[in-house]
């Protein structure tokens, strides 16, 4: 295929790929993208800003990918969040992971005929489309892309040794408060605060993720914050107190009861002026 050749729906929908065409874009809207805004040399920046690249949208609740269908291309989030996760023969929903902006999915299948795992958007997302077919020819064309497809390889595994590290903890608040500092971090990693983020899933989604049941993650949630260490109000959170809440995460487990004899010892964080408690408000499922 020709890597100026722009991608078509018929590709998309080889994917699995519920999505729709948003507009034109080049390789160089996808490297800017991805953080690389020095111009390469003269006559590789004016070919990869010739260059179409396909740009899609897909709306809140739609798959992205489908597990088992045909595997052509990867997916590079510009906007929005994605859950990554397989389905066992059984039905049951098991969630592997949770991406955002510049993260890139479909890695896991490069080398596959058909996807191991699903991608269905947590809210209004876009990507953009890059056939496998073509990722020689535009890494030619724009070498920092080599670059950022041995990161997203990297990625993948950095992703598996967070959910094994989580997954390691007994105390279902352990496992919660793992997951919120990994979320910090993917956070960070985009420009965000660090400290305060609106969560795109729901329990359900987290519970799938943490191997509990979708009521131990409210509970949890709620002995976080008694404990002083996080604010919840719906899905917005606030870590309160990183350093406690990384000291929490490191014992795999530690209970609701340690956390109750901790709180009573540790002086409340306040919030936007003195004599202010943290409250907490029911996640939203």
């Amino acid at each position: 295929m020709n890597p100026a050749t722009p991608l078509t729906t018929r590709t998309a929908q080889a994917d699995g790929a519920a999505t729709a065409p948003l507009g034109r874009s080049t390789l160089t809207d996808l490297m800017r993208l991805l953080g690389h805004d020095t111009p390469e040399a003269p006559h590789l920046q004016r070919t990869a800003s010739r260059i179409p690249v396909g740009l899609r949208r897909v709306a809140a609740g739609d798959h992205l990918m489908y597990m088992g269908a045909p595997s052509n291309a990867l997916y590079f989030v510009c906007t929005g969040t994605f859950k990554i996760f397989r389905t066992d023969e059984d039905g049951y929903e098991q969630v592997l992971a949770f991406v955002g902006r510049r993260e890139v999915l479909a890695f896991d299948a490069l080398c596959m005929e058909t996807h191991p795992t699903a991608a269905t958007a947590l809210e209004d997302a876009t990507v953009y489309v890059i056939p496998k077919a073509e990722l020689p020819a535009l890494s030619r064309a724009a070498p920092a892309l080599e670059q950022e497809l041995r990161r997203a390889g990297s990625r993948a595994l950095t992703r598996t040794r967070e959910l094994v590290d989580v997954m390691a903890a007994v105390a279902s608040e352990v496992r919660l408060a793992r997951f919120l500092l990994q979320l910090s971090r993917q956070m960070a990693a985009s420009g965000q605060s660090p400290r305060r983020f609106h969560l795109r899933m729901g329990r359900r989604d987290i519970a799938s993720m943490l191997g509990v049941a979708h009521e131990t993650v409210s509970r949890s949630f709620t002995a976080l914050a008694l404990a002083r260490l996080i604010h919840v109000s719906d899905r917005d959170v606030e870590i309160l107190d990183m350093d406690g809440l990384k000291a929490y995460s490191r014992s795999t487990r530690r209970s609701m009861d340690d956390l109750g004899a901790a709180s009573s010892r540790r002086p409340l964080p306040q919030r936007g002026g003195a004599g202010k408690s943290t409250r907490l408000q029911t996640l939203a499922a």
